[in-house]
């Protein structure tokens, strides 16, 4: 399983990032990591005739701040030292950080490279105000050029108990069936054991509907189903072990639509996905991972491809499922 032995919590000091905070404790304690929080204070940038940075201005629905004096900086760092020490920290090595920049993404991608982070735990929100589904403009810049994986946590939905505090009882992984899929596999039946929990393995076939006009649409459904099915079934073989509590899945539609609907059917607490090149061919590509997120209820896991590239061994059990389609 990959090796998370450093974790970077990004918290904004409101309600919906003590569940981030929960979450990233939650994981550390798992795999016995460092804890580093932060907190960046959003600078608003100088006008351009000032001589100042350029390139753009500060996160949408972002209040940009004056930098912090020297009191108001130790003060600021106080008020993050609180909202932390309401958090269940017992038994973690933990940091409390403060950064300025005006790009809180950049500011969260220069402490993950500067911290060697394996993993970033942040909101998929921009602030209080959000209402879910929303995937905020720092969560989807930080996904776009993070050096590690990332955890995003998805705001409150109604009654739904936090799945990282309450425990992760469904593991659902999206695969393209690239040569990328096998690492990410292999680290999430990892997280599977490791959890009891149950894996749930679905690969979404896009049928074209151009192709599909041209002739018989039936046999353009299976003929595009089929291999899809076989691939499916031979990489978790392969991957996971013949002997495998594993369910397989092979749908077609939207990535992100099936992908969804699938993990609402099954009550699903994470959903693992990859994070780099390598998933961007078929079944999920980076602007479906990103609308997973988006409208996630539960936590999703973006796994980085050279953190996927680092896992040494398969996972193996004693059960096995038959593979199956999806409906509709």
């Amino acid at each position: 399983m990959t090796d998370f032995s450093r974790v970077l919590c990004a918290i904004d000091l409101t309600e919906p990032s003590r569940r981030v905070l929960d979450c990233a404790l939650w994981w550390a304690r798992r795999h016995g990591a460092d804890v580093s929080v932060l907190h960046v204070h959003p600078l608003a940038l100088p006008p351009p005739e000032a001589g100042g940075l350029t390139g753009g201005a500060p996160e949408a629905s972002i209040a940009a701040h004056a930098p912090l004096t020297p009191d108001a900086h130790r003060e600021h760092q106080r008020e993050i030292e609180r909202f932390v020490e309401q958090a269940r920290t017992d038994g973690l090595q933990l940091e409390v950080l403060l950064d300025e920049d005006p790009s809180v993404a950049d500011a969260i991608v220069a402490r993950a490279d500067a911290l060697a982070a394996d993993l970033v735990v942040v909101g998929a929100g921009t602030g209080p105000a959000s209402e879910h589904p929303v995937l905020g403009r720092i969560t989807m810049d930080l996904l776009r050029s993070a050096p590690c994986s990332v955890l995003v946590i998805p705001p409150p939905a109604g009654d739904v108990v936090n799945p990282c505090v309450a425990g992760v009882g469904r593991v659902l992984c999206a695969v393209s069936l690239s040569e990328a899929s096998r690492p990410l596999l292999e680290s999430a039946s990892a997280f599977a054991s490791q959890s009891a929990a149950h894996l749930t393995v679905v690969h979404v076939v896009e049928l074209s509907e151009v192709a599909a006009l041209a002739y018989d649409f039936d046999a353009h459904r299976e003929a595009r189903l089929q291999p899809a099915c076989d691939e499916l079934v031979a990489l978790v073989e392969d991957v996971v072990g013949p002997d495998k509590p594993v369910e397989e899945i092979v749908a077609q539609g939207a990535p992100s639509s099936e992908i969804l609907k699938l993990a609402a059917e099954e009550s699903t607490g994470l959903i693992v996905v990859g994070l780099g090149a390598g998933h961007r061919a078929r079944g999920t590509g980076r602007p479906a991972a990103q609308a997973v997120a988006r409208e996630a209820r539960c936590p999703v896991l973006f796994l980085h491809a050279d953190a996927a590239a680092a896992i040494s061994r398969p996972f193996a059990s004693d059960s096995r499922q038959e593979p199956r389609a999806a409906a509709g």
